[in-house]
């Protein structure tokens, strides 16, 4: 049994895709507003990291992003992994949606539709 990482894991375990995402995403954490990256995102969540505020599993957040359709998503999230720094990365999280409307989740999906034609499928 290996410790070292739960990442397979959480992979097999989504059931939607995802498509990289390199933008700024507002969190907001027990009512303190911080500046965050993503890194990817699917109409199930996303991977993010922020420097401002250490966050843990089962935590519930709210996030906020641009879309580059230039839809705005504001979605209540809950921490579902931790993902510890690696050299010259920073802990990233694992987000899950909890409450993302239809036509925002109609605007992810037609978002990560388009990365076979722009940029290919994700593998991580």
């Amino acid at each position: 049994m290996h410790h070292a990482s739960q990442q397979p894991d959480i992979i097999s375990r989504r059931r939607v895709p995802r498509r990289i995402y390199a933008a700024p995403v507002g969190v907001l954490v027990a009512g303190g507003y911080a500046v965050g990256r993503g890194y990817q995102v699917g109409e199930g969540g996303m991977m993010i990291s922020t420097d401002q505020q250490s966050l843990t599993e089962d935590l519930q957040i709210v996030v906020s992003f641009y879309l580059p359709s230039g839809e705005m998503i504001v979605v209540r999230a809950v921490v579902r992994s931790v993902i510890a720094e690696a050299k010259g990365s920073a802990e990233k999280y694992g987000l899950e949606f909890l409450n993302l409307d239809f036509q925002s989740k109609r605007a992810i999906r037609n978002f990560v539709a388009a990365a076979t034609r722009v940029d290919g499928h994700i593998v991580l």
